[in-house]
């Protein structure tokens, strides 16, 4: 199964599916992460072996099968532009961007600062609905534009960036790639897109999922995690910065600079060292791609993320959130963040991924709730000066 359902403190939509191979709210072994990806992104370029790569996730040959088909990417008729949908399904989106050999590779983000140059859309039923994505100076590449997102509910949000895409460079075609489809039946948002814009948009997903009962609040008795006051860590933690000076994910990656990255995780890796297979490696926010290609080369440990989501927490049968962090958001010290499943006192290492030098310190209160639940090993990797 690749959802369950659990609740958050959200008037606009107080369900959330909780994916069990996105690698966001729950920790999930590196390879199934990757390999989800890479079998979206063969869906999309119609490849034979993404049926093998779907019944692999929850099985034994995942990590091979990552590294077979990195090795030899889908054959498509035109290139493949690939946008992964902020916060959740930035990882994602690079996974399928490898799967199709992409020309380029962006994310949009919910990160204001520096969006001179940003195209504001929204997502409506988001409790932190601002999203932008980056106008290019040099344009967008020709080619099939893939928006990359974990669930499509209605499709209202991909169909509001198309237009915007749409406005900026004008195509025949889109695709929406989603591992949950849980559209209701008809034409819906993306219908009504493609008829006023003249576009195709095709859907492709790993699973169709019908439209999810709308829970009434407090059916889970969940609670939200607290923020504690001490903000600060201890100095045990040991740092390792990268340096990366190529473009960050939201300002578009090409095959050169996606290659360089990943020379810049296997250094990463390699300074970290081994981890146990039930270690966690936790990226922060819209950074979860780098956290996860480094968790599969330090021998296959768990990977989850930061969210803005807040969701409720209980210790009841079946629900899948039964442990959460509260603390200030790197990404943006006036948001709560959180972290889910974490369960810190019992993990022999924890790795904590920021995007750059400016995010490592705003990830202090981070750290320290790591550390008060009982972190022992904390590693915070710095990808950027």
């Amino acid at each position: 199964m690749l959802v369950a359902l659990a609740e958050r403190a959200n008037r606009r939509r107080s369900f959330l599916l909780v994916s069990t191979v996105l690698g966001k709210h729950l920790p999930v072994p590196a390879a199934r992460c990757r390999l989800a990806g890479l079998a979206l992104g063969l869906h999309v370029a119609g490849d034979a072996r993404a049926a093998r790569a779907e019944r692999a996730l929850f099985g034994d040959e995942a990590e091979a099968l990552v590294d077979e088909i990195e090795s030899v990417p889908a054959l498509t008729e035109q290139p493949f532009v690939v946008i992964g949908m902020a916060e959740t399904a930035t990882a994602l989106g690079e996974q399928v961007a490898s799967a199709l050999d992409a020309s380029l590779f962006a994310t949009t983000t919910r990160q204001a600062a520096g969006m001179q140059r940003g195209v504001r859309f929204d997502e409506l039923h988001s409790h932190a609905p601002a999203q932008w994505i980056v106008a290019r100076h040099g344009g967008w590449p020709d080619g099939v534009v893939a928006i990359v997102d974990d669930e499509l509910t209605t499709g209202a949000t991909a169909a509001r960036l198309i237009e915007v895409l749409e406005a900026q460079a004008p195509r025949e075609r889109y695709v929406v790639a989603a591992l949950v489809d849980g559209r209701a039946d008809g034409d819906g948002p993306l219908g009504q897109c493609a008829a006023r814009l003249g576009v195709r948009i095709d859907v492709v997903a790993l699973q169709r999922r019908g439209a999810e009962a709308r829970t009434q609040p407090g059916w889970s008795g969940g609670t939200l995690p607290a923020r504690s006051a001490n903000g600060q860590p201890a100095s045990t933690v040991r740092d390792v910065r990268l340096g990366f000076g190529g473009p960050l994910q939201h300002e578009g990656q090409d095959r050169a600079a996606r290659r360089s990255l990943a020379e810049a995780a296997a250094v990463a890796a390699a300074e970290v060292g081994p981890l146990a297979e039930d270690a966690l490696v936790l990226g922060t926010g819209e950074h979860l791609a780098f956290a996860q290609r480094c968790a599969a080369l330090c021998g296959g440990a768990l990977t989850s993320s930061t969210t803005r989501s807040p969701v409720l927490v209980s210790d009841r049968e079946r629900y899948p959130i039964r442990d959460g962090l509260a603390f200030a958001n790197p990404d943006d010290l006036d948001v709560p963040g959180f972290a889910y499943n974490v369960c810190a006192s019992q993990r022999p290492s924890i790795v904590v991924h920021f995007q750059d030098r400016a995010h490592r310190t705003r990830g202090q209160e981070l750290l320290a709730a790591l550390q008060r639940a009982g972190a022992r090993g904390l590693v915070a990797v710095t990808l950027a000066d």
